[in-house]
Order: C-alpha cells, then sequence, then structure tokens
C-alpha cells in the first residue's frame, strides 16, 4: 500500500532529522516564534531535540492508531453525509469498500502532516544557526501549502471519493 509505505517514510525522515538535529543544533535553540515571526522562547539543545523526537513518534502513533481504529469505528462515529453514509453502509461489502478508501486516506494525510513537521525542524535548525532568527516567508508558504493541499483533498473526498452513486 503506497499510502503507508509514505506515511512510515516520512515518520523515518522526521526521526533521521531529529538525530541531525542533536548534533547540528547549538546549545541555545528558538523554541517558539511569535506572530511576527521572531523569537519569543529560547532553549537548549536537548529540549528541542526532545520536543522534535516526541512530537514525531506522538504524530505518528496517533495517524497509525486512526488507520487502524477507524475501519472498525462503529458507524455512529463515520462523518459522511448521511445520504451517502446509508449507501455507503446498505452492505458488508460496501462497507469494506469504504474500509478499503479509508485508511489510505488516513495515511495520506499523516505523511503530509509529517512532511510539514520535517519542514518545520529544519528550518529551526537553519534558523538557530542564525544570529538573528526568525521564521521568514518559506514558513507561511509551507503551511499553506499544506492547508490548501489538506483542504483540497477534503473537498475531493466530501465531493467524490466518498459520495455514493446518484443513481441508487
Amino acid at each position: 500500500m503506497m499510502a503507508r509505505a509514505l506515511f512510515w517514510g516520512s515518520v523515518l525522515a522526521g526521526l533521521v532529522a531529529t538525530g541531525v538535529a542533536w548534533f547540528l543544533l547549538p546549545d541555545r535553540v528558538p523554541m517558539h516564534f511569535g506572530a511576527s515571526g521572531e523569537v519569543d522562547r529560547w532553549g537548549s539543545r536537548t529540549e528541542s531535540v526532545v520536543w522534535m523526537g516526541l512530537m514525531t513518534v506522538f504524530m505518528a502513533l496517533l495517524f497509525w492508531g486512526l488507520a487502524i481504529l477507524v475501519p472498525r469505528a462503529p458507524e455512529t462515529l463515520l462523518n459522511i453525509p448521511q445520504k451517502d453514509k446509508q449507501w455507503w453502509l446498505s452492505s458488508s461489502e460496501r462497507r469494506e469498500e469504504l474500509n478499503r478508501r479509508v485508511v489510505p486516506d488516513i495515511y495520506g494525510m499523516g505523511a503530509a502532516t509529517m512532511v510539514l513537521l520535517t519542514g518545520l525542524y529544519l528550518m529551526i535548525m537553519v534558523q538557530a544557526q542564525r544570529e538573528q532568527p526568525a521564521l521568514g516567508g518559506w514558513f507561511w508558504v509551507m503551511v499553506a501549502v499544506y492547508l490548501v493541499g489538506l483542504l483540497g483533498y477534503t473537498g475531493y473526498m466530501i465531493a467524490v471519493r466518498y459520495r455514493a452513486p446518484r443513481d441508487s
């Protein structure tokens, strides 16, 4: 399954970036940037690397857990428009097909989230080397690409991927 492989590859990339951070970050690291893009909290290299590692592991476990649990979720927890939901749940074959579609979507969203986080880790590593670290335009580009992609795919899922055939 391609989405699962991409997800675990993105988790591995996040873990590698975290390991590399240990060797590249200075002793004092920007931990938080304000709305202006300027550092408003500093921390140690250890604190930064621990947070990166914990965030990577937490996100990996979250999306992996969702990929396992969502196909087993009770019908009442499935958030699909009612008419479409009735169609998908009207037979065991349709429910199985729904599950086959949901799992790669969860892994794909997880991979996109991990790529964003890894990009942020790399940005922090670059900014930590500067005398005046600040988030620049690339931060907003990364966040915008992530959000537009996520919203676009969500729209596709609602309008196309999980829509019941209209002749049914």
